[in-house]
């Protein structure tokens, strides 16, 4: 029995894996679910097992993460730091970044950048 679980888990690519090389990409969750060689709802599970949050939450704090990142340590604009980190449109990344952090990108990288972080 553990040989043939062992063969179920090696075709399972591993989620984590999975999320961390491609949450920069705008893809849906069935196409998370197919490169972790997943059912739509088997991803959902173990995600859910893994991270306890859903995989939407998720990808936008992970984006927001890179985003913030991108912001203190490039010079990029906000345009292409918006598209590198995932989302679609600067209004939403714009509205979301916000929410997360208290200010506009741009303010937040003027603050970081007055703070020498």
């Amino acid at each position: 029995i553990a040989y043939m679980q062992s063969l179920v888990k090696k075709s399972e690519s591993s989620l984590e894996q999975v999320m961390e090389m491609n949450y920069p990409y705008n893809l849906q969750q069935e196409a998370y679910a197919q490169l972790s060689n997943r059912s739509l709802s088997s991803f959902k599970r173990d995600f859910q097992q893994i991270y306890h949050t859903t995989p939407g939450r998720w990808l936008l704090q992970r984006r927001l993460q890179y985003a913030s990142m991108l912001l203190t340590t490039t010079n990029k604009p906000v345009s292409d730091i918006t598209l590198e980190s995932g989302f679609e449109n600067i209004a939403h990344f714009s509205r979301v970044f916000k929410e997360k952090f208290g200010e506009s990108p741009l303010q937040y990288r003027k603050h970081r950048e007055s703070a020498g972080v």
